[in-house]
């Protein structure tokens, strides 16, 4: 079944590739240690093209109960790391807080993923 979900993936990142609109980053700030106590750690500024399509949603159903906001569903193929919830989306140039993050299919080999943006 790996095979097929193999497959899919890369099915899901052609797609993608083909109908991606603007540009869309991945982007994850890492930070170090500090040299002393009263130095800011240095940050690691790391970024990764993605195949993304944007859609705006203004509502939605989650888990029975309608949210009503302003926000982004950025759907895209798998990037080069695995996608966390810290890291954020830069879409055409402005940066954008992940609020949620979900694997596509939620279990097994990934296919896709899906983000929501608050605007």
């Amino acid at each position: 079944m790996t095979g097929f979900y193999n497959e899919m993936q890369g099915v899901a990142a052609e797609l993608l590739d083909e109908f991606k609109q603007g540009a869309v980053q991945l982007k994850r700030v890492t930070l170090g240690t500090p040299p002393n106590e009263w130095t800011p750690p240095p940050e690691t500024v790391e970024t990764w093209p993605l195949a993304a399509t944007v859609k705006r949603l203004h509502q939605r159903y989650e888990n029975g109960v309608l949210i009503v906001e302003t926000g982004d569903m950025v759907t895209f193929a798998v990037p080069e790391v695995e996608p966390q919830i810290t890291d954020m989306l830069v879409i055409d140039g402005a940066e954008r807080v992940i609020t949620n993050l979900t694997p596509i299919p939620p279990a097994g080999s990934v296919v896709a993923y899906k983000a929501w943006c608050a605007a």
